[in-house]
């Protein structure tokens, strides 16, 4: 099971799951072009993705749905109410495919789990995607104000974690925008602060967590390395040893190998260099 960003900000995100021969978009906030190029980056032909699944209607989550469906004939999995608001993005050409909150669905050999969260959206969701086979789950929770108990509960035991790190508090408070958006921003229907990002990973750690990777950072306030810091002392409190790495907007980043750093978080990776003592 793989995973990789494609992108991951304001001005769009995509985030691209692999397992087999399934792969599965989370999102498709880029254009149609931009998806092609990212995925092409990645040794990826657009027309081997199975779906894409959509977490909202905000324009950075399905700026690109539309097209993509209709040019590569991906069908799209979103709730009733997020299909009603991306009417507009829509010809009726598309296949769409809805779902309610707390269910699970079945994209060929992945099992997708879609839960609400708290944003300021028609039907904000987080979703859970997991390889029976091999029993890796993978979690991506941006967009979130809060990060509630059903959300707690719904991303425990990921083998990696896909999680917002919207913003610094002090940055926020100083930055440029008005009062009225900066609250919005901070509020409990906004975005995930680091701070509270490094609380919840640090929640959600056990000991076969293999990788983080913080996502939907603000470029006006918020930085990598901030971030990046807040994030990986809370994890080291709990003696971490896995992947922490920040997605950008500009470029996609690699396809992060879920099994192999699960084995490294669990140590196995060190062991495999002596052989596991078997005939």
């Amino acid at each position: 099971m793989r995973i990789a960003a494609l992108g991951s900000g304001s001005r769009g995100n995509s985030v691209l799951i692999e397992s087999g021969r399934t792969r599965l978009l989370v999102d498709a906030g880029l254009s149609g072009r931009q998806m092609a190029r990212r995925l092409g980056a990645l040794g990826i032909e657009p027309a081997a993705v199975a779906a894409v699944v959509v977490t909202h209607e905000h324009r950075d989550h399905t700026r690109g749905v539309g097209v993509a469906a209709r040019r590569w004939g991906w069908p799209i999995y979103m709730s009733s109410q997020t299909a009603a608001a991306c009417r507009d993005l829509l010809r009726g050409e598309e296949e769409i495919r809805t779902f309610e909150r707390e269910t699970t669905f079945r994209v060929q050999s992945l099992e997708v789990h879609a839960f609400l969260t708290s944003h300021d959206a028609a039907d904000p969701l987080a979703v859970t995607v997991r390889d029976p086979a091999s029993g890796l789950k993978i979690g991506i929770a941006t967009d979130l104000g809060r990060p509630t108990v059903p959300v707690r509960n719904a991303l425990r035991n990921c083998h990696f974690l896909v999680l917002e790190a919207n913003h610094d508090d002090l940055l926020l408070r100083d930055g440029p925008y008005p009062w009225s958006i900066k609250e919005r921003i901070g509020g409990s229907r906004g975005h995930l602060s680091n701070r509270m990002a490094a609380e919840l990973a640090a929640e959600l750690h056990h000991p076969e967590l293999g990788g983080v990777l913080l996502a939907h950072m603000s470029e006006e306030c918020n930085d990598g390395p901030l971030a990046l810091r807040a994030v990986s002392r809370a994890l080291a409190a709990k003696d971490y040893r896995g992947l922490i790495e920040v997605a950008t907007q500009e470029e996609p980043t690699p396809l992060f190998d879920v099994a192999a750093l699960r084995a490294r978080a669990l140590g196995q990776e060190q062991l495999r260099l002596f052989g596991d003592g078997s005939a």
